[in-house]
């Protein structure tokens, strides 16, 4: 399956519920969202039959979601179903890591390959401030966990926020020396419906850019570029004597979409070719009405035809208001 622009389209990422134990800033505000209702809700067999029809027509690769994918029951369930579909390669996980420890060993009997952890801070205080109340220990016992289970090789998300985080860039990298961690500083993407963990601070002020993270590590080493491959979005370095490796994800100061080969499904049912496009195709909506197998199939490929070449952030100043953001867009709506 390929869209309009000849980009191998292999990569399905879905969000199974638009619910969070968390409310971190940059992608919910203080209050929380309206959630859907359960009905309004893709069940675990419309996931499985949206699944296999998209694996019929190449997709190899399944990333679960949220919100947080943890707080939707029987998650174990689902991927023990996904397994079953012999054209997928690959079924991840991406968490906040929290429910983890209760989880990495049920999910990895179930056929889970590996998993990827939202980690923000490696200070109790901070941790507990940018998620509004959540527990670090929690985060690290999952952590321990998923290496426990062979939930590997594991990845560790870090949004970079400037003068919140930033400080912490050589203690996330410090991670990978000793274990086969693979750290990823993310440059930070606002949002309309975010908070801040500073006062007072403009998106603008927030902003730290994958460049500057590589230069906080150069103390710990020479940073060497790792055969990266293309279609991933983060670009790969190791250091002499570390196990695992750094990487650094740069939305907004180098533009990855070139490569870009996902499609993303809401968990009301909604496929997107983009994190940063409304245009979407209602699978749930068709299924309920009675749609053929051959005619999901064809909604898919329209999907994968919408997918645009480029994300619209850099097509204005890159802090400014956008339509989406207009319409109140949160992360844990699409799975970030």
């Amino acid at each position: 399956m390929k869209d309009g622009f000849d980009r191998k389209i292999n990569y399905l990422r879905i969000s199974v519920t638009d619910r969070c134990n968390l409310r971190c800033v940059y992608c919910m505000p203080e209050e929380g969202i309206i959630h859907r209702q359960p009905r309004d809700i893709l069940s675990f067999e419309q996931i499985y039959r949206i699944v296999q029809t998209a694996s019929g027509l190449g997709v190899e690769k399944v990333r679960i979601t949220g919100g947080e994918p943890l707080v939707r029951k029987d998650l174990p369930a689902l991927v023990r179903q996904l397994r079953t579909i012999s054209g997928l390669k690959e079924i991840c996980l991406t968490t906040n890591g929290v429910h983890l420890s209760d989880y990495a060993f049920s999910l990895k009997d179930s056929g889970l390959d590996r998993v990827n952890i939202s980690l923000d801070s490696l200070n109790a205080e901070k941790f507990s401030r940018i998620t509004r109340g959540g527990s670090l220990e929690g985060v690290l016992k999952g952590i321990d966990a998923a290496f426990s289970a062979g939930l590997v090789p594991l990845k560790l998300n870090v949004v970079l926020l400037k003068g919140f985080n930033n400080d912490e860039i050589p203690d996330f990298a410090e991670l990978a020396r000793k274990r086969p961690l693979e750290v990823r500083f993310i440059e930070y993407m606002p949002t309309r419906l975010a908070a801040k963990p500073r006062a007072g601070a403009a998106d603008q002020d927030l902003f730290f850019s994958a460049e500057e993270a590589k230069l906080s590590c150069v103390g710990l080493g020479s940073l060497e570029p790792v055969n990266n491959d293309p279609a991933q979005p983060a670009r790969l370095y190791r250091i002499a004597g570390f196990r695992g490796s750094i990487g650094f994800i740069s939305p907004l100061s180098g533009s990855f979409c070139g490569n870009c080969n996902k499609l993303r499904l809401t968990s009301d049912g909604r496929l997107r070719s983009c994190l940063h496009s409304y245009v979407s195709v209602d699978l749930k909506e068709a299924m309920e009405k009675g749609v053929s197998d051959q005619d999901l199939a064809g909604l898919i490929q329209d999907a994968c035809g919408l997918k645009p070449k480029a994300h619209n952030l850099n097509a204005r100043a890159p802090f400014a208001a956008s339509d989406q953001e207009s319409e109140g867009f949160s992360m844990c709506q699409i799975g970030g």
